[in-house]
């Protein structure tokens, strides 16, 4: 039994030394870790670490936007964390590239350039924009709430669907742009 609160909050950093990344047979990442076997039951006295397949997993940044090459959680299909990769620089070659394609594809948010059209009606707000990945629509709901600052003059909106969208600088947008976005700033 663990014989404290503390160890049982213990972080594992995952290194080149102690896990190994792969694509499943589908083209989904995997990893193969040196780690104390993975059991559900959190008080179970601790085993060795061992070599073990742990199949398909998810990355998380904990800070996406001021540290987003730091600190990625490694999770599995539920959410649980096998470990913490505390620098992309520690990898390097295909598992690098690897890593950083998934967290990419996470992650994956177009940077608006112009807003277009944004019309508000019922808690609802529509907007059709110019972004680097071209021209898109989407509908946010309750605006004030999700559009958040993420540096001093930077926003992130989040659509209904959860998709993400940046203006880096919103007072780097045309005058026509700004008028329509500053009443939610």
């Amino acid at each position: 039994m663990a014989e404290s609160y503390l160890e049982l909050a213990e972080l594992t950093y995952l290194t080149p030394e102690n896990a190994e990344f792969s694509r499943t047979k589908n083209g989904f990442p995997a990893l193969r870790a040196f780690l104390p076997p993975v059991t559900d039951d959190l008080l179970e006295e601790k085993r060795p670490p061992e070599w073990q397949d742990l199949g398909r997993v998810h990355f998380h940044r904990a800070f996406p936007f001021d540290a987003p090459e730091e600190y990625i959680s490694v999770l599995d299909k539920d959410g649980k964390e096998f470990g913490i990769i505390r620098s992309l620089s520690d990898f390097s070659g295909e598992t690098r590239a690897l890593i950083e394609e998934e967290l990419t594809r996470k992650y994956l948010a177009p940077v608006i350039t112009k807003i277009l059209s944004l019309k508000d009606k019922l808690g609802y707000s529509y907007w059709e924009v110019e972004t680097d990945q071209g021209r898109r629509s989407f509908t946010m709901r309750d605006t004030y709430r999700n559009l958040f600052h993420n540096s001093e003059n930077g926003i992130v909106l989040t659509d209904v669907d959860g998709n993400r969208y940046l203006i880096p600088d919103v007072l780097s947008l045309d005058p026509k742009s700004y008028r329509k976005i500053e009443l939610y700033l």
